[in-house]
Parts: structure tokens; sequence; C-alpha cells
């Protein structure tokens, strides 16, 4: 038996967990339990738990709340038992801490709240480590790459207790990686027009909002195909309806519900794509490990994306669009 403990929060901390509980189904040794922060927390913890989930969306604002929101993130500290993360922990203590079944968590402040629970896994999927990862009381901690794990191993973890895993990228989409990439230089060497996906992180920022869909104009405008994943009803597909006045054929909408049809969608329509426009959170990990060219979509926001956009073009993998007017010559 293994059990998950997801804070299904935003997409990339749930995401790098997802991985891991697919290939452990597909191999079917293991029984697996999965469950989430609010569906055990209740009354001042789920209270907790659903702020913590309406500050990371005002988060990616430029609004006197989420400024003061991502100062606060920038200092977090999990290895303290401050006052916010006794509320948020208090029934997740009840029901994990005298449970000996290994327990893999997905985000930093679970490590806090459940420190020296035996069998805690800790499961670090970002190239990134910024000190608000780094969180003592965990029995293993899986990292993707060797030096994600310095900084833990500086924090006096034992090298046993850290796993290198490799690259966190979807089982479905490893097994198509080769075939993709040699069709896509076939494109580059050619003269085929280039496909490209277009990505917003889970808040959906307005500056990164505007420079998609000002890149994915370009592109359609230069007769070649863009394929959008947008959130059902949210910014980005409330942004593409009103900006293309016209149905083009070079432009794809992929509206998607939850992390799961957004992970069938990309699937589906992976063979197709020659780069991806996005942040630099967890496809960080596809520029690095697919062979897939990578634009960041800017500015940098929250802790992780700032070290992962610094691994990105020190691997010359990727370029940034900085500007709205960046965006509006991407394809030229």
């Amino acid at each position: 038996m293994i059990k998950f403990l997801y804070t299904n929060i935003g997409r990339g901390h749930p995401f790098y967990l997802d991985g891991i509980v697919e290939l452990l189904k597909q191999d079917g040794r293991l029984k697996i339990e999965c469950h989430d922060v609010f569906e055990i927390s209740k009354d001042p913890a789920l209270m907790a738990w659903r702020m913590a989930r309406w500050l990371y969306k005002i988060g990616s604002t430029d609004s006197i709340i989420g400024k003061w929101y991502n100062s606060i993130r920038d200092k977090s500290e999990y290895n303290k038992n401050g006052l916010a993360m006794r509320i948020m922990g208090q029934d997740l203590r009840k029901w994990f801490m005298s449970d000996d079944t290994p327990l893999v968590v997905d985000h930093p402040v679970l490590v806090g709240i459940l420190r020296w629970k035996k069998n805690l896994i800790y499961q670090h999927g970002e190239i990134a480590v910024p000190p608000q990862a780094v969180v003592r009381g965990a029995d293993y901690v899986f990292v993707p790459v060797k030096s994600s794990a310095i900084p833990f191993l500086d924090a006096r973890y034992d090298k046993g207790q850290i796993i290198v895993s490799g690259l966190c990228i979807e089982p479905e989409l490893v097994g198509k990686a080769e075939r993709a990439f040699e069709n896509r230089l076939k494109k580059i060497d050619g003269s085929e027009p280039l496909t490209g996906a277009f990505f917003s992180s889970g808040a959906e920022p307005a500056s990164h909002v505007k420079k998609l869909i000002l890149a994915a104009e370009s592109v359609v405008q230069s007769d070649e195909k863009a394929i959008v994943f947008a959130q059902n009803k949210g910014k980005v597909e409330s942004a593409l309806a009103n900006h293309f006045q016209i149905d083009s054929p070079r432009i794809i909408l992929n509206s998607y519900k939850s992390r799961e049809q957004l992970d069938s969608l990309t699937a589906k329509f992976f063979d197709q794509i020659d780069y991806i426009v996005a942040p630099s959170h967890e496809r960080t990990n596809w520029a690095l490990g697919l062979g897939l060219p990578m634009f960041i979509l800017e500015p940098p926001i929250g802790p992780f994306a700032p070290l992962n956009k610094v691994a990105l073009l020190q691997a010359e993998v990727a370029e940034s669009i900085s500007s709205p007017n960046e965006a509006k010559g991407f394809s030229k």
C-alpha cells in the first residue's frame, strides 16, 4: 500500500504526483490511495486551504493583494510550524501522523505540516529548488536531476535519502517522444509550416495571457498553426474568443476542465507540436527532455519560475517573450 496526498492548487505540483500514480497503476503490484487536502480538511482548516487556493489565483495579478501574496510566498518558511501551518494541518496530522503507510506529498508545505511522519516522501518535480522548497522532515526526497539534490544535501539530508528520478514527463509523451522528435527535425529542415502549442499557467496571469494571444495571432498571420490549450471558461479562452474575429483553420482551441483532460488533449496533439509557448513552470521538463524548443512567457511568477528560466536559457533550449511587441512579431 502507498498513499498520495495532493494540494490540488495549480497544476505543477499535483502534476508531478500524477506520473508516479500512473506508472504504479500500470505496474499493478501496489494498492494505491489518493487524497487531497480539500477532501480531508474541515472547518477552519478547509477555509485556510480555500484561502490559499484563492491567493494562488490572485497572486498572478498586479493587484495590491497579489503583490502582497507574492512577497509573503517568497519568504515562506515551511520548517517553522507557524499559525497558518498549524491551522491548515490540523486534520491532515490526525489522518496521517500515526499511520506508517508510505505517503508521497506534492508540496513543501505538506512536508512542513507532516514532518517526521514515518515513511514521508516528498516528490520535488521541479528543476529549480528555491529556499522555500527545502524542508526537513521527509524520509525520502525525489528530485529530477543531480543538481536539484544539492540544496537538500546542504540542508543535511543524507545521500541515501535523495533519489534522482529523472525529469518529470508524462509517461504517454515519453513513448511518443523519439518519433515526434524525428518528425519535427524533418519539418524544420523542410518548408512545411510549423505548429506551436500555447499554454498558460493555472493562474492565467494577465501578463502571460496577453503575450500568449498576440504570439498565437502572429503565428496564424504567418500561415503557420497554433494549438491553444485553455481552461474552460478561463481567461485564455475568453481572450482568444474576443481577439480572433475570424474562424481560422490555422488555430485550434483545446478547452479543458480538469488536469486529466488537459493531459489527454496534450497527448492527442503531441505529434503535431514543433515548439511550445508557456511560462517556465512544469513544462520546463519538456524543453529539457523532449527536444521541444520553448518560448518563455515573461515575467516568471513565483519562486520556481525564475530558476527554471535560468536552467532553460543555460541549456540553450529556450528564448523569452518579454514584451507585447516581441509577442506581436513572434513568428517573424
